[in-house]
């Protein structure tokens, strides 16, 4: 284990917990730079995530960097490559990912003179919703924090016996970056924009005009 400087999509890595002889696990879903074309909605946020990756980690802790349980404990945010990297890090097999079932985090994008967006992957929908109502739920797109993935992914996998510091366990780790994490929050703005809060992101794109297939 060690710094590596190089991580690709599909790239399955173990992260050694700091203090500790375990290991977490992730997957990279999908890199910005690499990957976005820049051809999505007007005032995506994808530009703005122009340096991170998008992934997901799983269930499984371990002594030894091997997986081969992959139950997903955080199912996507964004992590910029910089933090990524500065962690002790391996990559320990590629798995090609599927973009039939990759999920973007939902937040909102107040746009002057335009209003305020539900911004989601390429997508940026018009909600009808005031700045009262965003600045009451503060969900804005942000660049991640690799100790709060990594507090999330132990106690999503009931291993709070590894958390150091009890007192940064939270309730919702995802509350202020992803409207989904706040499901009700989020079914009123998928309401608001006639949009089923139940769809996957890959149908809810396609249907805006972006196949997600074209970057995979």
């Amino acid at each position: 284990m060690g710094k590596i400087k190089k991580i690709g999509v599909g790239d399955v890595f173990a992260i050694k917990i700091e203090d500790s002889e375990y290991y977490y696990f992730g997957r990279i879903l999908f890199d910005v730079k690499e990957q976005y074309d820049g051809k999505g909605q007007k005032n995506n946020y994808l530009d703005w995530h122009g340096k991170s990756v998008l992934l997901e980690t799983y269930k499984h802790i371990s002594q030894k960097p091997t997986i081969d349980n992959f139950e997903i404990a955080v199912d996507s945010t964004f992590i910029s490559k910089k933090r990524l990297f500065r962690e002790n890090i391996e990559v320990i097999k590629n798995i090609p990912v599927n973009p039939k079932e990759i999920t973007f985090p939902a937040t909102f994008k107040n746009v002057h003179e335009e209003g305020i967006l539900l911004a989601i992957g390429e997508l940026a929908l018009l909600t009808g919703f005031s700045t009262g109502f965003t600045d009451k739920a503060k969900v804005f797109p942000s660049l991640g924090n690799t100790y709060y993935l990594q507090l999330a992914t132990l106690d999503y996998s009931k291993r709070l016996d590894l958390i150091k510091d009890k007192k940064d366990i939270m309730d919702n780790y995802f509350k202020s970056s992803n409207l989904k994490s706040l499901p009700e929050i989020y079914k009123e703005v998928c309401n608001d924009i006639d949009e089923d809060p139940n769809m996957s992101y890959y149908e809810l794109a396609l249907k805006h005009g972006f196949d997600l297939a074209r970057f995979y």
